[in-house]
């Protein structure tokens, strides 16, 4: 099972501070904090452990107290103890799991590297002013799936960021700079996630491709001679774009699954389809690795070519691997 990757996420004043090295944040307090830690994982084995210790010291003293000692004392005790095990051996792997993690941001805060990201805000927490979703302060919370690549491998991994009011948090769709330790050989344990509006905005105005709205069948497109009428000739092939732009058609009118188009961004540029079931968290990821048409499946790994599937038959595909137990 691979680690997970904790998301910290910045929301740049202006667009040049997007792209500042961390290395000139000068020292580890720049960075936005780890998050908090559950607080069942490191205190939940107190709880247990008290009874536990009342039982024991009641057994100790029972047989020269002339106390009664019944037999359930000692099939309770036992319970206590093995639970008191099980959620130490938690605080002991939830203890393991944060220096880990301090350690990465120590790595990344080091030396890191950048690339380009994509974000997809779950549909009831986009920001823009009318949400209802706002804490005491005005802050909206803003939580999502978070797209990048590490070596051509793609990584995906929810966030969750408190949008301050008066400030724009991000949209589906929208580019992020992200931020990860240089050299890294796996799925990176921390990353930095750095949004600016207009940032966004700058770098999709000018990546993002002047397309027709085409169909995934070849059409006939009129040309004109020099010095003569027009002659009807026929398109070229579709290509992956094309089918990825009908896939997302075809999803949006599925029943049983929600389908998300990504726009291209400067580490993948070209669209991108998330597929999954409504309400889920597990996802299918199609998009286009060189010349193949691909998909990563809902619990990772690498990508697999699909071939000349059509977008009923990756429908088809997506809804079977993600209601797969």
């Amino acid at each position: 099972m691979s680690p997970s990757t904790t998301v910290l996420v910045e929301l740049a004043d202006d667009a040049g501070a997007v792209e500042r090295p961390l290395a000139a944040d000068g020292a580890a307090s720049a960075l936005p904090p780890l998050p908090a830690r559950t607080g069942w994982r490191r205190w939940a084995w107190v709880v247990p452990t008290v009874p536990a210790v009342a039982l024991v010291a009641y057994r100790q003293l029972a047989p020269s107290q002339g106390w009664p000692l019944p037999a359930a004392v000692l099939g309770v005790l036992a319970v206590l103890l093995l639970l008191v095990a099980v959620l130490a051996l938690a605080r002991y792997l939830d203890d393991r799991d944060a220096q880990r993690e301090s350690r990465a941001r120590d790595a990344l805060l080091a030396d890191a590297e950048r690339t380009t990201g994509s974000v997809l805000v779950d549909s009831a927490d986009q920001v823009p002013s009318g949400s209802a979703r706002r804490r005491p302060d005005g802050a909206t919370p803003v939580s999502g799936r978070l797209t990048f690549s590490v070596d051509h491998l793609p990584v995906r991994t929810p966030f969750t960021v408190s949008v301050p009011a008066g400030t724009d948090g991000p949209r589906s769709g929208d580019p992020v700079a992200v931020w990860y330790p240089r050299g890294a050989e796996e799925r990176p344990r921390v990353v930095l996630v750095r949004y600016q509006r207009a940032w966004a905005d700058d770098l999709l105005l000018a990546l993002h491709p002047d397309r027709t709205d085409g169909g995934a069948g070849a059409q006939e497109v009129p040309t004109r001679a020099a010095d003569g009428p027009s002659t009807p000739t026929a398109a070229a092939a579709p290509t992956n774009q094309d089918v990825l732009t009908a896939l997302g058609r075809a999803g949006a009118e599925h029943p049983r699954l929600v389908v998300e188009v990504v726009a291209p961004t400067d580490a993948w540029r070209t669209l991108r389809v998330d597929l999954s079931l409504p309400g889920g968290v597990r996802s299918v990821l199609v998009f286009e690795d060189g010349d193949q048409l691909v998909c990563l499946g809902p619990d990772g790994g690498r990508p697999v070519a699909l071939g000349p599937a059509g977008p009923t038959d990756v429908l088809d595909l997506a809804e079977e691997l993600l209601r797969e137990d």
